[in-house]
C-alpha cells in the first residue's frame, strides 16, 4: 500500500458507509495516473475491495467522496451570499474547506434532490448542489491551486459520522436556495428556460442565418444522433453494449416493472441514428434528455458535457460556449 491520502483515508470512509473515489494529484479529476472513465458507477454503489486495494497503490492520489446514495454537498464558494444562505440552511455538522468558501455535508432523497450549479446570468458562480453523480475533493487531499490540504471545518467529518447522523434536507433544498440567491444575481426565469430546452418538442425560433439557444439545442442533438459512439458508452449505464449499427443499455434511472435487481433487468433502452427508446415504459428521449438522466446534471450542463465528447465545443464558432448562449438567449426572452 502507498502513503497517499486515499490509501490512508478510504479504509475509514468505507467503514462509515460512503464511497470513496482517488483523485489525480494536482487536480480535482477522479483518477489516478489518468483521468477515471464511467466513474459516475460509484456514486450508485461502493467499489469492490480489490478496486480499493488497486487505486490505494497510487502513491499521490487525492481521495473524494461519491455523492449519491443520500448522501449530498452545499459548496458554497460566493462569499457575499455565505450569511444568508447559512442561515437558511439547516444546520450542517460535517463541514470541509478549502481554497474559499465552504462545503456543508447532508443526507436527502437524492431521487428528488439533483445536483445544480447556481450561476449569474454572466456564468459566474454563487452555489453548487452535488448529488448523485457528483463527487467532491476531501481533505487531506492537496488543493491544485493552493498547495495547501483541504481541512475539515467541524469536529465530525465523513471519516466518523455515518449518513443516518447528518442533518437531512428537505426535498425542495434547490428551490429555497435559489430563493436566496436571487438577490445576488441568480435568475430562476433563465435556468426554466434552459431547462425547457430538452422538450423533443422545442423549436427553433431564431431567424435566418442567426443562432439562438434552441438551434445549438438542436445542432448538437442532431450530431449526437449521427455520433452515438462518441459519447454513448461514456455515460456509464448499466450493461451497455453495441447492438448493430447502436447500442442496448439499461434505463437504470427508473425503477423496474418487474422488480429485478439492476444487473438483471432487461436492455430496453435502445440508442438508434433515428432516435433513442426505452421500449420498458414506450418513452422517447433526445441524447440531452439521457444524458441529463444518466449523470443527473441540469439541461446546461449535460449539453455542455456532450457537446464536449462530440468535439463541437471547441473550434466551432456556432456553437461554442453553449451554456452561455442558452443563459443570454434566455435573459433575451424576459419582457
Amino acid at each position: 500500500m502507498g502513503d497517499s491520502a486515499f490509501a490512508t483515508t478510504a479504509p475509514a470512509l468505507l467503514a462509515t458507509g460512503f464511497s470513496p473515489i482517488p483523485i489525480m494529484p494536482n487536480s480535482k479529476l477522479p483518477g489516478t495516473d489518468s483521468p477515471m472513465k464511467n466513474w459516475h458507477g460509484w456514486c450508485r454503489k461502493v467499489a469492490p475491495p480489490n478496486a480499493i486495494a488497486g487505486w490505494s497503490r497510487y502513491p499521490d492520489c487525492g481521495i473524494g467522496v461519491c455523492l449519491g446514495r443520500g448522501l449530498i454537498c452545499i459548496d458554497i464558494d460566493f462569499e457575499p451570499a455565505m450569511d444568508a444562505l447559512l442561515e437558511m440552511l439547516p444546520p450542517s455538522t460535517v463541514q470541509k474547506k478549502g481554497r474559499k468558501g465552504i462545503s456543508l455535508f447532508y443526507r436527502g432523497n437524492t431521487d428528488s434532490i439533483r445536483s445544480r450549479n447556481f450561476r449569474t446570468p454572466e456564468r459566474g458562480g454563487l452555489v453548487d448542489l452535488l448529488a448523485e453523480g457528483k463527487q467532491t475533493v476531501l481533505p487531506p487531499s492537496i488543493h491544485p491551486d493552493t498547495g495547501e490540504p483541504y481541512y475539515w471545518w467541524t469536529d465530525d467529518t465523513l471519516l466518523d459520522v455515518r449518513l443516518d447522523q447528518l442533518t437531512e434536507l428537505p426535498d425542495d433544498i434547490a428551490e429555497r436556495i435559489g430563493e436566496v440567491l436571487k438577490a445576488y444575481g441568480y435568475d430562476p426565469q433563465a435556468e426554466r428556460f434552459a431547462q425547457s430546452l430538452d422538450a423533443p418538442t422545442t423549436r427553433c425560433v431564431a431567424d435566418p442565418g442567426r443562432l439562438d439557444a434552441a438551434s445549438v439545442f438542436r445542432k448538437v442533438n442532431d450530431f449526437a444522433l449521427a455520433n452515438l459512439t462518441a459519447w454513448v458508452p461514456h455515460l456509464g449505464l448499466q450493461r451497455c453494449y453495441r447492438s448493430g449499427v447502436g447500442f442496448k443499455a439499461v434505463a437504470e434511472w427508473r425503477s423496474s416493472g418487474t422488480g429485478r435487481a439492476l444487473q438483471a433487468r432487461a436492455l430496453n433502452l435502445s440508442f438508434k441514428a433515428d432516435g433513442i427508446r426505452d421500449f420498458g415504459d414506450g418513452r422517447g428521449y433526445t441524447p440531452v434528455d439521457v444524458v441529463i438522466e444518466a449523470r443527473r446534471e441540469s439541461a446546461p450542463e449535460a449539453l455542455e458535457w456532450l457537446a464536449l465528447r462530440l468535439g463541437v465545443t471547441l473550434g466551432d464558432p456556432e456553437a461554442s460556449a453553449l451554456a452561455d448562449r442558452i443563459i443570454a438567449a434566455a435573459m433575451k426572452k424576459k419582457t
